[in-house]
């Protein structure tokens, strides 16, 4: 997020519960895009260059760096493959 956008988050996190309580409720896919996004840094790769890799459109591969929806497992191992990344897995308690 850029500064503005932070400052502009936190403010919506401060003074709005009903914001607040819809990013919390997503903030594990908000998680799993920002790691799938770190993944593409590592990289040093661009959407279109994924998508290249994986065998899809650069749109596929937004959407699945937005977070909005999870891709199935065959499309994850295909990301991480993409990006010289692996999958792992794991439930906590």
């Amino acid at each position: 997020m850029g500064k503005a956008l932070e400052q502009k988050h936190k403010e919506m996190m401060d003074r709005d519960p009903e914001y607040a309580k819809a990013y919390t409720d997503m903030e594990d896919e908000f998680q799993f895009a920002r790691e799938l996004i770190k993944a593409r840094i590592r990289a040093g790769l661009t959407q279109q260059q994924i998508a290249e890799k994986m065998g899809t459109t650069q749109s596929t591969v937004a959407r699945l760096e937005s977070g909005g929806t999870m891709p199935s497992l065959r499309s994850l191992h295909r990301y991480a493959e993409a990006t010289g990344s692996k999958v792992r897995i794991s439930l906590d308690d």
